[in-house]
């Protein structure tokens, strides 16, 4: 096992502190820009949040994006991290896609 050297670098780490802060009913713009602002100075490139579902137990479901920085989906140069994390709520689940540039 080796211990990750820079967690908000990964996808996966950062997805599901996300759903786990969903989970515990945080508002979920504060905690997504928080994660966009945290993945930004750790030297990311760009980093991009999907949330959909449910957000914050509404009637109707949607989609909301958080994103800051170039995040290349269509190159295979770049270093790009993917990673969903489901978080069951009270109203239901709510996904949540994190994809992360790194330099």
């Amino acid at each position: 096992v080796e211990p990750v050297k820079e967690p908000n670098l990964n996808a996966s780490l950062v997805a599901t502190t996300i759903a786990d802060q969903l989970v515990r009913r945080m508002p979920h713009k504060r905690v997504c820009n928080q994660a966009v602002d945290r993945v930004m100075s750790a030297g990311a490139k760009g980093v991009r949040i999907r949330l959909s579902g449910r957000i914050n137990g509404a009637e109707i479901a949607r989609r909301e994006k958080f994103q800051s920085g170039t995040i290349p989906l269509s190159t295979i140069r770049e270093d790009v991290d993917f990673a969903v994390s489901p978080a069951l709520t009270k109203s239901g689940y709510v996904g949540v896609k994190v994809w992360i540039c790194r330099k």
